[in-house]
Order: C-alpha cells, then structure tokens, then sequence
C-alpha cells in the first residue's frame, strides 16, 4: 500500500477555498465544503492503490526560459527528496497537485482548476 501524507501548504490552499466558499455563499459552504472533503478522501483511498491515477503536471509543458529554468528547480529539489514525478488529480472543479514515489504521496495543493497554474509564468 501506498503511504499518502498532506503538505502544510495542501490545508492551507483547502482553508482559503473553505473561506472563499463560506463569503461566496455562507448558506451552502458547509455543504460544498464538506462535498469536497469526501472527494478528497476518495481521492485518498485511490492514491493508496495507484499512485499514477492522475495526469502527469501541466506545468512540464513550460515553454518560457524561465519557467524551464524554475522546472528544473523544483526537478532537482524532488529528485533531492526521492520524489519522481508531479500528478494532478481532478475534483469537480478543482485540480490537486501531488508528488509522488513509488512507496509514498504528498498531496501539495489545492487550486481551482481554471487558476491553477505553476511557476513564474503564473498569473
């Protein structure tokens, strides 16, 4: 079985979501709020048994000098912490982005999947 841990930087991106829901809407928050929170579970229990369900992270289709340059970063530093790959998972409208080996998964965070994007070239 596959170990899946969440990176301080996952709860805090699931926090303003939770936040940005309760302002959006406050009479349904607690309920998109908790309909989310069961799909990340879900997501979870899936991890444990295929770590690759997800599509490999958009941001290796990087096309400036300097987000190749931040690529290969964030490449070295995972490669430093025997992390092999970043994957993004989709819920409902939000795109999960995690790291993985071929024993464990941190999940790092949290977007809405049209704002999401990675590196400098982010908006």
């Amino acid at each position: 079985m596959i170990i899946v841990d969440v990176a301080d930087s996952f709860g805090e991106s699931l926090d303003a979501i939770e936040g940005f829901m309760s302002v959006q809407d406050e009479a349904s928050a607690a309920r998109r709020s908790g309909h989310l929170e069961d799909e990340i579970v879900s997501l979870i229990a899936c991890l444990e048994q295929n770590r690759k369900i997800g599509r490999r992270a958009e941001f290796y289709s990087v096309t400036s000098a300097a987000s190749q340059a931040w690529l290969r970063q964030v490449e070295q530093l995972a490669a430093q912490a025997r992390w092999f790959e970043f994957r993004e998972s989709v819920l409902s409208a939000y795109l999960i982005l995690y790291a993985c080996s071929d024993t464990r998964v941190i999940l790092l965070s949290i977007h809405l999947e049209r704002e999401a994007r990675y590196g400098p070239d982010a908006v």
